[in-house]
């Protein structure tokens, strides 16, 4: 399926939610669950652990995109909650944000 199909024409361009974004299900979501598409769906039953966004994607086989609109979605209904661990540590320092830049790359280069 095409990934404009799949976001009804949206894009995550607009998404701050970044790629390391950790996201986590909440009792909200987990009620919702059966009344999503399958890829949303299985955005919460996956984040019933905490997960970040790109392992999402990787795990479903879909387009990063496509995670970050659905999620950006089930985030302004409070079917999950996302935490932005980059934009939190950018505020903190640099060197911390650095630090975990190269956290996230070896995560990457591990999937």
């Amino acid at each position: 399926m095409r990934p404009y199909a799949m976001t009804r024409g949206r894009t995550g361009a607009d998404s701050t939610i970044a790629l390391e974004a950790q996201v986590v299900a909440t009792s909200v979501g987990t009620r919702m669950r059966g009344q999503f598409q399958w890829e949303v769906a299985e955005i919460i039953s996956l984040a019933e652990s905490e997960m970040a966004v790109v392992e999402l994607a990787a795990r479903l086989d879909v387009p990063i995109g496509v995670v970050r609109v659905h999620v950006d979605d089930l985030a302004q209904i409070g079917a999950v909650e996302v935490s932005n661990p980059a934009i939190e540590v950018a505020a903190q320092g640099g060197e911390e944000y650095a630090a975990l830049l190269e956290k996230v790359v070896e995560g990457i280069k591990a999937l």
